[in-house]
């Protein structure tokens, strides 16, 4: 008895090969350089597997033909390639994308694990449910850092009790009666402000938006036609309104500060220097003189001083001119608080280390809750400066430049609080009524009768 086979007849052609199979669907496939390519499915006539040899063939011929087997690469390989030969990131951006690749796309998150996917495979609904996975694990986790972090003075049992009228001091332990009542309200979260961000929202942004440029780079590398990652606005992130300090606020706010770091305060509000930026600046840095502070680098995140990082672009390498009291202010803090040699840390510690960011967060912490203003961070510095600037009258592309920014989309987004122009139209248009002695206002509709007969008695 003859052996059954598979195939009951095979056409080939100078597009390919069609097969016809015993279920009576038909199989094409053809080969280039000696490698092979079929179709990614049957079909039910002859007819349709010859017309998809013919679209095949006409795709190599206009050039836009892909190889398939390409895109077998596994996403997390092709990830981990992209990030070893991307040389134009800042080490600052290559740590934030090595963390977010190895934290959320490479390993499995919740039951998806896309770094196995291969690029090939992955379709817009595995990036769909990649993302809800990674909103609900992100979301659980910076939930639980904030309960775990959450200082004595900003308890939401202490918030809790506050609303609901009881008595207790700003600070110390909670009393025990005070935490079961709590507990017994269900535990209740202090309500979060509309214009923040849900927690983890940023996190998933930022794995999504590194997703989304390696896929990117698959397309353009010509490993699949088109990049899965499509769903509207999971790249982006409502943050909360930027605070801005009054010129007598910074000053209050500085005053708050241990004296070694009153100056930093009243530079980072005048110089909208970045915070890496302003703790990097040594004594050669700065030109008293001219009224000068020279970027040229930036503090690392994790760093001891022995090594430096780049500016965060090629655009902030730049110098900044201060105002002559904020100048007044810096040499009085050199004189006092920095070392004579040119390579001595202007806002160092004592031992002339670089500061440690939790140590600045606990002083700020300390002074913006002493003058009232506890929703200030320390970058809401740099948006002062730049607030400052708008006022004093310069122009999106002098903030552009005096904030380091390549693009003036960056500068604008500090301009919004600034926008003052039309109430300072109003005003000036009040100078210039009340520097006319002869304007007058016209009668009000009411008394125009009476001028009129004022005017026809006289």
């Amino acid at each position: 008895m003859a052996r059954k086979t598979t195939r009951e007849r095979r056409t080939p052609s100078r597009l390919g090969t069609v097969e016809k199979l015993p279920s009576g669907r038909f199989r094409a496939s053809y080969r280039i350089a000696g490698s092979k390519f079929a179709a990614p499915h049957t079909f039910d006539s002859q007819t349709a597997a010859e017309g998809w040899l013919a679209t095949e063939r006409a795709d190599r011929l206009r050039g836009t033909w892909r190889d398939p087997h390409q895109g077998q690469t596994l996403v997390r390989e092709y990830l981990l390639s992209w990030l070893d030969s991307s040389r134009n990131l800042s080490p600052r951006t290559r740590e934030l994308y090595d963390t977010t690749a190895r934290h959320w796309i490479i390993p499995p998150v919740g039951r998806v694990e896309l770094g196995a996917f291969s690029l090939a495979q992955l379709s817009p609904a595995d990036v769909r449910r990649w993302f809800a996975a990674v909103s609900d694990a992100s979301r659980t986790a910076a939930e639980q850092r904030a309960a775990k972090g959450c200082s004595s003075r900003h308890h939401p049992a202490r918030l809790w009790a506050r609303a609901e009228g009881l008595e207790l001091p700003d600070t110390g332990r909670i009393r025990p009666a005070i935490l079961r009542a709590w507990a017994e309200a269900g535990s209740p979260l202090p309500p979060r402000p509309a214009n923040l961000a849900e927690p983890g929202r940023t996190t998933a942004a930022q794995a999504y938006r590194l997703l989304r440029t390696v896929l990117n780079a698959a397309v353009r590398d010509g490993l699949i036609p088109a990049n899965p990652c499509t769903i509207p606005g999971a790249g982006s992130v409502r943050h909360r309104e930027r605070g801005t300090a009054n010129p007598a606020e910074v000053v209050a706010l500085a005053h708050a500060m241990p004296e070694r770091y009153r100056a930093a305060v009243i530079v980072a509000a005048w110089s909208s220097l970045r915070y890496g930026e302003l703790f990097a600046l040594a004594r050669r840095h700065v030109d008293l003189e001219a009224g000068t502070l020279r970027v040229e680098r930036a503090l690392p995140r994790h760093g001891d001083g022995s090594t430096w990082a780049l500016t965060k672009t090629a655009g902030s390498a730049r110098s900044v001119a201060l105002p002559p009291f904020v100048v007044d202010e810096l040499r009085a803090h050199l004189d006092t608080f920095t070392g004579p040699e040119p390579d001595a840390l202007v806002f160092g510690t004592a031992s002339g280390r670089p500061v440690d960011s939790a140590n600045l967060h606990t002083m700020f912490a300390r002074a913006r809750a002493r003058i009232g203003r506890e929703d200030l961070t320390w970058h809401d510095l740099r948006h002062t400066g730049a607030t400052l600037a708008y006022r004093a009258g310069a122009s999106v592309k002098d903030v552009q430049r005096r904030l380091g920014h390549t693009t003036a989309r960056a500068a604008m987004i500090y301009a919004h609080t600034a926008d003052d122009s039309d109430r300072l139209i109003a005003e000036r248009l009040g100078e210039l009524y009340a520097a006319d002695g002869n304007v007058r206002p016209f009668p009000r509709p009411g008394r125009v009768a009476e001028s009129e007969a004022r005017g026809q008695t006289a």
